[in-house]
């Protein structure tokens, strides 16, 4: 088995289409295991990353350097690894900060609304204490912000946000209770 992959990795190196095939099916299990860490099994997008991966290693076919003394299967799975591990960060970071920046207009519409009524002391309270918690919430780390968010302003439960993020409940409950102990003292600063 050993030889056998060896041979196929040599003539894929070669530039032979058909052992390239090969090889592509031989690390299908290497790419879905690194998509799965991710993502669902029912996700759309698996597919569309699953191509990825093959495009990654038939580019890293032409760009692996022998002469490094690195074995092609370390070089081809490392470069899986950080590929979708970096695709998973990118794309879900973007995803909470417009997610955030939703919440951030809701409490600046409110804002303006106390700030467009009559000037009583109760509004002058009010506004005082918004500008001072969005930017404690935007102290946080964005986990935390986006529990805070989802807990606070979406009325979701504990379970459900773990769901949402896809971290575990007891992470959600140490995360949100960290939070809060960050924002009291930012609070009382």
């Amino acid at each position: 088995m050993d030889s056998d992959i060896n041979y196929i990795i040599q003539e894929s190196l070669n530039g032979d289409k058909n052992y390239q095939e090969i090889l592509l099916e031989r690390l299908n299990p290497l790419i879905y295991r690194n998509i799965y860490k991710y993502y669902n099994y029912g996700d759309p997008i698996i597919q569309d990353l699953v191509q990825e991966g093959y495009v990654l290693i038939l580019q890293a076919l032409k760009t692996f350097d022998k002469s490094r003394g690195v074995h092609f299967l370390y070089y081809i799975k490392t470069k899986i690894i950080f590929f979708y591990k970096n695709h998973y960060k990118n794309n879900h970071t973007l995803t909470k900060e417009i997610h955030l920046t939703e919440y951030m207009d809701q409490i600046n519409i409110k804002h303006n609304q106390i700030e467009n009524n009559s000037c009583t002391l109760e509004n002058v309270i009010k506004k005082e204490f918004i500008e001072e918690l969005l930017t404690n919430i935007n102290k946080l780390k964005l986990k935390e912000q986006d529990i805070i968010c989802l807990y606070y302003y979406d009325n979701k439960s504990l379970k459900e946000i773990s769901e949402t993020l896809k971290i575990p409940y007891r992470t959600v409950i140490g995360k949100k209770k960290t939070a809060l102990k960050k924002l009291k003292k930012l609070f009382r600063g």
